[in-house]
């Protein structure tokens, strides 16, 4: 999904044009506070967890540093690789000891990537296999320079003949990267004019915040219920229609700020079973 389509490094305006991870994550705080009241006071505020997206987050390093330490979160349902699974866990363990030890700017930091990886990982256009289809076009794995500065998504061929039809078969009408912004642009107008709070999750169970929460199950059921839907395979038939629009403003989005709101709140359970562990201890010590 898009953080930004700011262009310039460090900007200030970073994702206000069009930030859907933004808007998710503002929508993700606002439920995370409606559901465990005073409990979230100690997690970072929306401002902080901001600060950390756009040309902060993992999108601004596509343009820093191509092709470096760029966290992938692809994952295909049917063929996980486990990747994905990874960086979650991991940003849920950095984000608990950042609360425990009170890392305001840390904490802020993890919530933002943890997020981020949690939308990336359930919009339907990451679950193609475009890692696979990238590697089969890109038969040079060197980026291109232009400038001295690397250039991510041209396509390179043993000839001139191949190069180009690669890069066709990747920017061209109908191609891999054509369609995957075709399909990220349109969640970013479906969500566009409506506000933070109709994107909320309507229907809740009262349990899904007051119990322990396993944020890998929690993934892999959102994972599944989404997928189940195919919505991918439907716009690469037939492109946006009706159908679509409704099913990513009634199923897919507010599948996915819930998600966001349980990922925090798995990491603010463990800070808080881990300092009450440590209050106890002190007493008896």
């Amino acid at each position: 999904m898009y953080a930004t389509l700011d262009i310039i490094k460090g900007s200030k305006r970073s994702g206000r044009l069009i930030g859907v991870h933004q808007k998710l994550d503002k929508a993700a705080r606002l439920l995370l506070t409606q559901e465990l009241g005073r409990e979230a006071r100690i997690f970072p505020s929306i401002e902080k967890i901001l600060y950390f997206e756009g040309t902060r987050g993992p999108d601004g390093l596509k343009t820093k540093s191509p092709g470096v330490d760029e966290p992938e979160h692809f994952i295909q349902p049917d063929k996980d690789d486990g990747v994905l699974r990874q960086y979650l866990l991991d940003h849920q363990y950095n984000l608990t000891q950042a609360l425990i030890n009170n890392n305001h700017e840390r904490a802020a930091f993890e919530a933002a990537w943890m997020a981020h990886a949690i939308v990336d990982g359930l919009t339907p256009a990451h679950h193609y296999p475009f890692r696979e289809v990238v590697d089969e076009l890109m038969t040079d794995k060197d980026y291109k320079k232009i400038f001295g500065h690397e250039i991510k998504g041209i396509m390179r061929g043993d000839s001139l003949a191949q190069a180009v039809r690669n890069n066709w078969l990747y920017w061209g009408a109908g191609g891999v990267m054509t369609k995957h912004i075709a399909y990220e642009y349109g969640v970013a107008y479906v969500i566009a004019p409506i506000s933070v709070k109709r994107l909320m999750p309507k229907k809740l169970k009262k349990s899904d915040f007051n119990r322990e929460i396993d944020l890998e199950k929690e993934f892999y059921a959102a994972l599944n219920r989404v997928h189940s839907f195919h919505m991918y395979d439907s716009f690469l038939d037939n492109g946006w229609n009706t159908k679509l629009v409704l099913e990513t403003r009634e199923i897919l989005i507010p599948e996915i700020i819930r998600m966001i709101a349980l990922g925090w709140a798995s990491s603010l359970q463990q800070a808080e079973k881990s300092k009450k562990k440590g209050s106890k201890y002190a007493k008896k010590k």
